[in-house]
């Protein structure tokens, strides 16, 4: 499908400019004529091309943008406002041009007879599908306003589980980045200051001195090529993380991690449980919310293998024990879903398994940074110490050299 921007006359007089999509420019003009437009031209979009140059400095839509605008949508529609009037207040507003062009073409698309759902899936991976599949529910039920207000209570939900993690992290990888400049400064600029002034020694320097005094020296020596080297490796793993199916490797390899593994697991439990209650709410049969919520999964590879679950639940299989053999969640949550599915209350029991995931996201992530906190620091304290001995040991073996010799 080709999108094309038409400038066309309706029957009432008034000029248009129509955003829409068809196999060819012929069948787009034979369309518009059937219903009794007036063409004037037609021509090809560029769709958002235009907005995707690296220089702009506005690029993309962000998640706080997107919430605020489903949330007045909803606000307005509640207040009995059609959807078209409602786009165009929202049109008013909108600060974000990239988010300005987009909702313009749905807006549009809209006026034209086309479903939301169906105008904001034409973008693509511009918005999630689970987005869409949300209006879908909407549409259908009769109830758009209550769908996006839910789909609101979702993103807020799920940024705030984002947020907690990402929060966390930073203060151990803040301090172990401190640990990497402290070393990198002491033995680049401490250690060798101190080599010209042992060189003096009449006596052997202890072991523990020789080796700092090596290691020092040699990446004094060779900086440049450490450097250059690791421009090189970072360069070779950003181009192979860009091919298909390295990112799955790299999350699988994140799975296995101490500590953040385990965390990791519990936020894709969250996000698959949240995403795939928040659907079934809405009215989306299951096989088609798994299918939509697999892709919600931040963590690819637990994406790609909860995929399939979708297949073995349209061939008549549970549910919960489809989700069983994926081998990638905990006994807790697919006996939660087994209760649900059970009692005919999936999607109120897949909210629950998401809010206690956040809660146990919430203990573990306390629990590492009470750990982690004082072994970085413990480790930062030994490279010092260690240091100072490898500097200081040398001169109390010369005092005491000096003392014996009076």
């Amino acid at each position: 499908m080709t999108q094309f921007l038409a400038k066309v006359g309706t029957t009432t007089g008034e000029i248009e400019e129509l955003a829409l999509t068809a196999d060819s420019e012929s069948v787009l003009r034979d369309e518009l004529q059937d219903k009794g437009y007036h063409i004037f031209s037609v021509r090809r979009s560029l769709g958002l091309s235009a907005l995707k140059n690296p220089f702009s400095a506005r690029q993309r839509i962000t998640q706080t943008e997107f919430t605020l605008f489903n949330q007045e949508l909803a606000a307005l529609l509640r207040a009995g406002l059609p959807l078209l009037q409602s786009l165009d207040i929202m049109l008013e507003r909108m600060g974000n041009a990239l988010f300005q062009r987009v909702l313009t073409d749905v807006r549009n698309k809209v006026k034209s007879g086309t479903a939301l759902s169906d105008a904001f899936a034409s973008h693509g991976d511009l918005f999630p599908r689970i987005y869409s599949a949300s209006l879908v529910a909407g549409e259908k039920s009769g109830s758009l306003e209550t769908v996006i207000q839910r789909y609101v209570s979702y993103l807020k939900l799920s940024e705030a589980t984002r947020k907690k993690v990402v929060a966390a992290l930073v203060y151990p990888a803040f301090l172990f980045v401190t640990l990497i400049l402290a070393a990198a400064f002491l033995l680049l600029w401490v250690i060798p200051r101190f080599a010209g002034f042992f060189e003096g020694f009449d006596a052997e320097l202890p072991i523990l001195t020789v080796i700092l005094l090596g290691v020092a020296q040699t990446l004094s020596d060779h900086i440049l090529i450490i450097l250059a080297a690791g421009a090189g490796a970072s360069t070779f793993f950003y181009f192979w993380s860009q091919r298909p199916g390295s990112k799955s490797v790299i999350d699988h390899f994140l799975l296995k991690l101490p500590f953040l593994g385990p965390i990791m697991h519990l936020f894709a439990t969250s996000q698959l449980t949240r995403s795939l209650g928040t659907l079934l709410s809405g009215g989306i049969p299951l096989v088609q919310a798994v299918d939509i919520s697999a892709g919600a999964i931040s963590n690819r590879y637990i994406g790609a293998t909860v995929s399939p679950v979708a297949d073995r639940v349209r061939e008549g299989k549970a549910f919960s024990s489809s989700l069983d053999e994926t081998g990638e969640f905990s006994n807790l949550t697919v006996e939660m879903v087994k209760v649900g599915e059970n009692t005919g209350g999936l999607a109120d029991m897949l909210q629950n398994v998401a809010d206690f995931a956040d809660e146990e996201i919430d203990n573990r992530l306390n629990l590492m940074l009470s750990m982690l906190a004082p072994v970085v620091l413990m480790i930062m304290g030994g490279l010092v110490a260690m240091i100072l001995l490898a500097i200081y040991l040398p001169m109390f073996d010369l005092i005491n050299a000096a003392r014996s010799g009076m």
